[in-house]
């Protein structure tokens, strides 16, 4: 197969779409991003994080330079409430990792970069996917303009235009849980913070869900220690019947699937963070609530038979949509692009390339969510009460309750 001659669009000019439009002009593709944002996608993320073998990967591919300003993580206790053990809590264990943790601004903005200006059409909105009969998909913008492609990836996410064009019947499915999240710039903590290198998984009292908290670099890439950013990641259950109320934005427009940092009302923030004081240990409790212009984010999952229709492909989380805590997050994009890549190479016609790729997504996209199912298993509706169980009972949890997918482990703990 030519590659020059195969013309390929990308829809959604985020991680995922950023990720495979490098990797693809690198093998002399003919590649155009649109991203219906006109302006640079910062403020989107706080903290992400993935293995240290993915990042090392993405780098040796070129997506990212020597200069981009991450933490190595290499140990993750569990942590509960107790009177005795104020302000930090209990750890009932800790696990040791190999982790990098980011800005998700930081990782977006050297992607960025690295696709160039003349591939990346901003602002501009794509509205309609056909089919045509040469097999050949045409684009239709929100201006009515069209354009043709032999290959069209949706990189749009969790959302995704593309997914509700070719899998109209596909929905979301809440897992019954949001994830609040917040950012403090360190020297707005009082005192000493424990935390350093490690990712800490706060329990609740006796109630699903738990907290993560970790330290980020700055909005400015700095690491140094008193410049750094904190981290918290909340996941809190709540009913169904419930999330209306909890999105209402403070100008009372009820949101859907998320809430903006800015837009929270000072009720609901109010009874967030009183939550959170009665059941994480106070150092962190103090932090969250100084915490402003904290966000949430509903947790839904999806599924998929296939990872495209004719010429139309689904990479990133315009796939599947997998729980957060599984930190599969830049894997999957990553992962889509590499391998359409290696079909492409060894099939002589997108449709055989296309078949093949399919099979591989399908085998990843199972084992994702099979990972993420345990998690969420053992961190949202089994999760322990740290501050009541003993090393042995938390080593029997974690090693019954997770299995980590092949190409795919955080822990060193095998």
């Amino acid at each position: 197969m030519t590659y020059k001659n195969i013309k390929i669009g990308i829809v959604g000019g985020s991680i995922a779409g950023c990720s495979a439009a490098i990797l693809l002009l690198e093998q002399g593709y003919d590649v155009t991003v649109f991203e219906r944002s006109n302006k640079p996608l910062v403020g989107r993320g706080g903290g992400i994080g993935t293995t240290t073998s993915l990042l090392e990967k993405i780098k040796n591919d070129g997506l990212i330079g020597n200069d981009f300003v991450q933490f190595h993580t290499s140990e993750m206790p569990f942590i509960g409430k107790t009177q005795s053990h104020e302000p930090y809590g209990r750890t009932a264990w800790s696990i040791p990792l190999d982790f990098k943790v980011f800005q998700w601004n930081e990782l977006w903005k050297h992607l960025r970069k690295n696709v160039p200006s003349n591939r990346y059409k901003a602002g501009i909105k794509i509205v309609k996917a056909n089919l045509n009969n040469d097999s050949k998909v045409e684009l239709t913008t929100e201006n009515n303009k069209r354009e043709v492609f032999d290959l069209v990836l949706f990189a749009d996410g969790y959302n995704s235009l593309g997914r509700q064009i070719i899998f109209p019947d596909k929905k979301l499915e809440y897992r019954g849980y949001i994830l609040w999240r917040g950012l403090l710039p360190e020297n707005k903590i009082s005192n000493s913070c424990p935390l350093e290198n490690k990712i800490l998984r706060l329990s609740y009292q006796d109630k699903p869900g738990h907290n993560v908290v970790y330290y980020i670099p700055n909005s400015d890439g700095t690491s140094d220690k008193g410049n750094r950013v904190f981290n918290w990641a909340a996941y809190i259950a709540i009913p169904e019947d419930e999330l209306n109320n909890l999105l209402t934005d403070k100008n009372g427009n009820i949101r859907q699937g998320t809430l903006p940092p800015g837009y929270m009302s000072s009720s609901t923030e109010k009874k967030l963070k009183h939550y959170l004081s009665q059941n994480i240990p106070d150092y962190y409790s103090e932090i969250v609530e100084k915490t402003v212009d904290s966000y949430i984010q509903v947790i839904y999952t999806l599924d998929l038979d296939n990872y495209h229709k004719d010429n139309i492909c689904l990479i990133g989380d315009a796939g599947i949509v997998v729980q957060p805590f599984t930190g599969s997050g830049v894997f999957k994009g990553y992962n889509n692009a590499k391998d359409l890549i290696d079909c492409l190479k060894s099939k002589n016609t997108i449709e055989k390339a296309l078949k093949l790729w399919n099979e591989k997504q399908l085998k990843t996209g199972k084992n994702l969510l099979a990972l993420g199912e345990q998690m969420e298993k053992a961190f949202i509706w089994e999760q322990l009460d740290f501050a009541k169980v003993d090393e042995e009972t938390t080593k029997k949890w974690w090693k019954d309750s997770v299995s980590f997918p092949e190409n795919f482990n955080y822990s060193k703990n095998k």
